[in-house]
């Protein structure tokens, strides 16, 4: 196999001239701060104190924080694939598994984020529209995505299953279930398609002043993946004010737990749908998983749901 990376002299280079063009290709980690960086950023270090990794991931596992001068955590560069393979799917199984939620970083740009968000006027390319207080699922509205989904969707959807379905398998296999998910999203949707679920399910959620999500699990069938990712599409404190995200755990004989789970724009979250399996002093049980929205104190929030099995 070939090395496909770039010669350190080239990377080098591009952080003497500041090269945003390099911005995502790699990092540069400095040895003496205990900071990775992008190749723009305006720090200044010595060549015998630098080097150079692929991802974030590397560097944080390496034990290096992101710089706060150019925020490289913040960075939504290059193709969908490479921002999914740069994530740290270790620690965020390590995540889903404590706790039943993962922080996976930004994986969407403000551009991205914007053209999602402006996409919810339009009438193409939804199946249908549902307003929340009607149903008694709280206050606001989302739309479903029809098939085909718009493209940028359907690879976060392809991408994120493909992580996340070693989580799921194993959760399965710790709660004694019978079969595996396939290991790309293609196969499972043709599972879904033979329990008569052949309906899209991901969706854009719009909220305004006072609106609000209840806690809620997104089940639609007999054929369930066990978790799911949303994606903050607005910046909190300057398009919103409100409007976290909420998790709760129902564990037997417990009071339930809840998380209030902090995103930035672009920002992914993937979180268990329903049920998530605990070690327990008298083997492994079942924690009952829901999420919602708090209150909306002023402007719009606007999220993507990934969920990756379809609807009856």
């Amino acid at each position: 196999m070939y090395d496909t990376r770039e010669p350190e002299d080239r990377q080098w280079q591009a952080v003497l001239t500041r090269e945003a063009a390099a911005d995502g290709r790699f990092y540069c980690c400095v040895k003496t701060t205990g900071v990775y960086c992008r190749p723009s950023c305006s720090g200044r270090p010595q060549r015998k104190n630098v080097f150079f990794v692929d991802t974030r991931a590397e560097a944080e596992r390496a034990g290096l924080r992101p710089c706060k001068r150019c925020r490289p955590d913040r960075l939504a560069a290059g193709s969908i694939e490479s921002r999914i393979g740069a994530i740290d799917w270790a620690k965020a199984g390590e995540g889903l598994d404590l706790e039943g939620f993962a922080r996976l970083g930004r994986v969407l740009n403000d551009d991205e984020c914007d053209a999602l968000g402006a996409s919810y006027l339009a009438d193409q390319g939804f199946r249908s529209t549902v307003a929340m207080a009607r149903h008694g699922f709280g206050a606001g509205e989302y739309k479903y995505f029809g098939y085909p989904l718009p493209p940028l969707v359907e690879e976060l959807r392809t991408r994120l299953y493909a992580r996340l379905a070693p989580v799921a398998n194993a959760w399965r296999e710790s709660l004694g279930q019978a079969g595996k998910y396939p290991p790309d999203h293609r196969s499972y949707r043709e599972r879904c398609a033979g329990a008569g679920q052949a309906r899209p399910t991901p969706l854009l959620l719009t909220y305004g002043p006072g609106d609000y999500n209840r806690l809620h699990r997104d089940l639609y069938g007999a054929e369930i993946f066990p978790v799911q990712v949303a994606i903050l599409l607005t910046a909190p404190q300057k398009d919103f004010e409100g409007g976290e995200f909420i998790l709760t755990e129902q564990r037997p004989r417990m009071q339930s737990r809840a998380h209030a789970v902090s995103l930035l724009k672009g920002d992914a979250v993937a979180f268990a749908v329903n049920e998530r399996p605990v070690a327990g002093a008298k083997g492994v049980y079942k924690a009952q998983m829901r999420h919602g929205v708090s209150t909306i104190r002023s402007g719009r929030r606007m999220t993507l749901g990934v969920i990756f099995h379809d609807a009856a």
